[in-house]
């Protein structure tokens, strides 16, 4: 029997990735960028702070790092309570999931080990739409604005794209040149929320930052304060669970006191040797010193 005539057969649309934590994908994300960090003060730590701020999702950048150095931070950020830990570019498995830039294709990384392939980068609506059909949990549109951490780059998209890429069906976040003046217009045209880097990073109070930020964008849904929610950490050992309370702004003592017992885990290291450095000025520092330096308070901003 001819095919002539038939109607063509629609192609499977994948399902969007799952967010790998409570709650959808959230309103801010952060992007890490040690280099722009005050003097003296580590990455580990001021997530911490964000994080007690009511930071949700992190995606890890630190391209220089050396692979164990990378890999220990990722593991450390893991630890902290109610954080989703997203590394960019590359698998690892203490991630929760990837990041992918705009140019790569998720077909390799969609089974590795550091879990889904969860946001995409994209600077063009049709490469929204291309990650939508391939099942990203959300992406990043930039650039938004001018941003002071990559002068020059790309000159910012017109506001129309971000409805335009809203209509694709997966959470946009707005990028580039996003300070805490900006959400509302990037909320206004269209965006599901904000991704930040610089804003955050080069604060005098990072934590401070990013409530004023969340502070001007709509609450993302979270679970039930009766029913503590329970994900697994894809780094080794036990799931970590967290009542809702450390995924809010509010700094209660049991968050606290949640946040010290999760850090005061034994530390895996049978992935080899202490890892290089990771704070600005060297680059590292061992898995168990960035466990501790979560909890230990961070020198004043001299600059």
């Amino acid at each position: 029997m001819s095919a002539v005539g038939q109607p063509p057969v629609p192609r499977p649309v994948p399902a969007p990735a799952p967010w790998p934590g409570p709650g959808g994908p959230p309103r801010l994300l952060l992007l890490t960028d040690r280099s722009q960090l005050s003097l003296g003060r580590s990455l580990v730590g001021t997530v911490a702070e964000c994080v007690e701020a009511g930071l949700r999702a992190v995606v890890v950048r630190e391209p220089d790092l050396h692979p164990r150095a990378r890999h220990a931070l990722l593991a450390a950020l893991a630890r902290l309570p109610g954080l989703v830990v997203i590394s960019s570019r590359l698998p690892d498995p203490a991630a929760h999931g990837v990041h992918l830039a705009a140019h790569q294709r998720p077909g390799r990384w969609a089974t590795s080990a550091a879990g889904p392939v969860v946001g995409r980068s994209c600077h063009a609506v049709g490469e929204v739409r291309s990650a939508a059909a391939e099942g990203a949990a959300y992406v990043v549109l930039s650039p938004f604005g001018v941003s002071l951490s990559k002068p020059g780059h790309l000159p910012p998209l017109p506001r129309t794209a971000y409805a335009e890429a809203a209509d694709a069906g997966v959470p946009v976040l707005a990028l580039g040149g996003i300070g805490r003046d900006d959400v509302a217009a990037a909320l206004d045209a269209g965006a599901h929320g904000v991704a930040v880097m610089g804003a955050v990073m080069r604060a005098r109070d990072p934590a401070a930052e990013v409530a004023a930020l969340l502070a001007r964008l709509p609450p993302t849904r979270l679970p039930s304060t009766r029913c503590p929610a329970t994900w697994a950490s894809r780094t080794r050992g036990p799931t970590t669970r967290f009542p809702a309370a450390h995924l809010t702004p509010a700094r209660a003592p049991a968050a606290r006191a949640t946040r010290a017992r999760e850090l005061s885990r034994p530390v895996d290291r049978s992935a080899g040797p202490p890892a290089p450095p990771l704070t600005r000025h060297d680059g590292a520092v061992d898995e168990r010193t960035a466990r501790d330096d979560a909890r230990r308070p961070t020198r004043p901003d001299l600059t």
